[in-house]
């Protein structure tokens, strides 16, 4: 469905309630009688618009709210253009927007079940346009301006600019290197769409399931929440960390109403029911992380009982996560990292600037309680994927590369259950995948585990994690939906970052 035009004198008090589709107008029932609505229908008759449809509400904000009318075509038509290519976004399912100026042409770019597709090309200097116009127009941030040689970030919030379910836009604008480009400056702008996709709903263990962890994960997710102390949880950039921190939340506050919960983030990401986000002020990029702490700092006098702080990106904020740790707080936050113990040496890397000895501080019994890692997996098209062993010897080349393939045996003796990627169904929208789920590890601490860490031992905190806890990696775990034919192997070794059989060249590694 394509809006073939937005119509350009929609009476301020009708926008967002009408859309033009294909020659028809569709309004919103609750309309019905307006005057405004009926003169305005009276002038686009005049014009030739003659189909016209009522939609119960309900209706119309599930099949037309993201084609509606909202901001005035004629006020703006790059504007209209942009709030159109986020409804696009959100009708192909996509994660993220990338808007790539290189000079000549803009290459507009969807991540759909995180690989990246062509969507469109536009000429040059509507392209710049576009992209000034999300930026200064439809974003909240702290210039003013756009400038391509700048460094910026914004965020999308206003409902008028946003199809039905998304929460916010998260906005960021690199300069890059183009020759084609007048000044040799052209410009990166990432759009990330932000939206719970998941039906997750309940106790954790319930949503958690619908997310793709295991019993056990869950199961220890859940002793992590009854536990004071630090959760760390990482992965890569759009794998999922703020959708399952979340459900943390949620289904803390669900489970423990009686208590405080409080957030930091910056900016909010999704809507906490029971946890009041508070939102720092400061819109300086210089006093960004004493603003960070000052807002964990004003949480921590506001009596929490949780306090969940969305990303470590600062020293000061690592320094305030400890200390609220210490106060036997339970606090949950996120950052970057390649692994559930590579955390560990993510937050020494920026504690090292504060504490003389960073392990010490961080792997205190009382500070660092568990650690939490994932990479999210497209998931096979369950009506067009294919069995691997259905397949000739010669056909499987064409689906797995050999040196894959040859991983997948070291990992893999039977491969009975294992599929491919198929061709593609009216299912699945020709891409072969529908869906992702996630790989993950989860790891609860104690006190030998952060003894070993404590001393900079991390082979053997590893070791006894694994074989005396019986802890499984985020690989095992991909390794294990392979097994049951939910993912392409190949496609699994492309996301998460390590050969399939990672674990065992690791451990042949560390003896």
């Amino acid at each position: 469905m394509e809006s073939i035009s937005f119509l350009d004198d929609v009476p301020k008090i009708l926008r967002g309630r009408v859309a033009l589709v294909d020659g028809t107008l569709h309004m919103s029932a609750e309309l019905k009688g307006n005057l405004e609505m009926v003169s305005f229908v009276g002038s686009l008759r005049r014009r030739g618009i003659l189909t016209y449809e009522w939609h119960r509400p309900e209706e119309f904000d599930n099949l037309y709210s993201s084609l509606a009318s909202r901001s005035g075509q004629g006020e703006n038509e790059v504007q209209q253009y942009a709030i159109d290519l986020i409804a696009k976004a959100y009708q192909n399912d996509a994660s993220d927007i990338h808007l790539v100026d290189h000079g000549r042409y803009t290459m507009i770019r969807f991540r759909c079940l995180g690989m990246l597709t062509d969507h469109t090309q536009l000429e040059a200097d509507f392209g710049r346009k576009l992209i000034a116009c999300i930026y200064q127009k439809l974003s909240q941030s702290g210039d003013a301006c756009f400038s391509p040689s700048e460094r910026q970030d914004g965020r999308i919030a206003k409902h008028d600019y946003l199809p039905p379910n998304v929460h916010s836009v998260r906005v960021h604008c690199e300069p890059i290197e183009c020759a084609q480009a007048e000044n040799g400056v052209g410009t990166s702008m990432s759009l990330r769409l932000l939206y719970d996709a998941t039906s997750a709903k309940g106790a954790l263990s319930e949503r958690m399931s619908v997310l793709g962890f295991t019993n056990e994960q869950s199961e220890t997710a859940q002793f992590l929440t009854r536990r004071t102390g630090l959760t760390i949880i990482s992965g890569p950039t759009g794998h999922g960390k703020s959708t399952f921190l979340k459900h943390v939340m949620e289904s803390m506050t669900e489970r423990s109403p009686e208590k405080a919960y409080f957030s930091i983030e910056d900016p909010p990401e999704y809507p906490l029911k029971g946890v009041r986000q508070v939102l720092i002020s400061s819109n300086s990029k210089a006093a960004r992380a004493e603003a960070y702490r000052d807002a964990i700092a004003g949480a921590m006098r506001s009596d929490p009982d949780i306090l969940m702080i969305g990303e470590i990106r600062y020293t000061e904020a690592a320094i305030a996560a400890i200390d609220a740790a210490l106060t036997g707080h339970s606090v949950w936050a996120t950052i970057h990292a390649n692994n559930g113990f590579g955390i560990i040496a993510r937050m020494v890397s920026t504690l090292a600037t504060h504490f003389r000895n960073p392990l010490e501080q961080l792997c205190d019994h009382n500070v660092l309680a568990g650690l939490e890692y994932q990479r999210l997996l497209p998931m096979l098209c369950p009506h067009c994927k294919l069995r691997l062993l259905d397949l000739k010897p010669e056909e499987r080349e064409q689906y797995i590369p050999p040196d894959v393939s040859a991983r997948l045996r070291r990992v893999l003796d039977d491969q009975e259950g294992v599929c491919v990627r198929g061709e593609g169904c009216e299912h699945c929208r020709k891409r072969g995948q529908i869906g992702q789920t996630v790989a993950a590890e989860i790891i609860a601490t104690d006190q030998e585990m952060l003894g070993y860490l404590s001393a900079g031992n991390m082979p053997r905190a590893h070791e006894y994690w694994t074989k005396e806890k019986e802890g499984r990696s985020y690989v095992d775990h991909a390794v294990d939906l392979i097994k049951t034919g939910l993912v392409d192997p190949y496609v699994a070794e492309e996301r998460l970052g390590v050969p399939l059989n990672f674990n065992q060249v690791f451990v042949e590694g560390i003896r």
